[in-house]
């Protein structure tokens, strides 16, 4: 069996992910890597059915639907304006 390896870059470009997502998965055992020449590895079969969900099973980040965003504290919605402002 001869697997592609892919780098954390090629993962992180693959789920719509930053590569600091990757390596968190990687730290925590929710994604299989091994180092080939000191290179953090991924088997392409494993990247491509890890989720890159939280452990909760939802995205992180902003939450998009109305519904959803009403339940956003007020303290919440002051800080993602302050970051836009900047």
């Amino acid at each position: 069996m001869n697997d592609q390896y892919l780098s954390v870059s090629q993962v992180a470009s693959l789920k719509g992910v930053s590569r600091n997502a990757v390596y968190k998965a990687v730290r925590e055992g929710r994604l299989a890597s091994t180092k080939l020449v000191g290179v953090v590895a991924i088997r392409r079969s494993d990247a491509e059915a890890w989720s890159a969900r939280s452990r909760t099973g939802r995205k992180t980040g902003k939450p998009t639907s109305e519904e959803a965003k009403a339940k956003i504290s007020v303290a919440q919605r002051l800080r993602w304006q302050k970051r836009r402002s900047e």
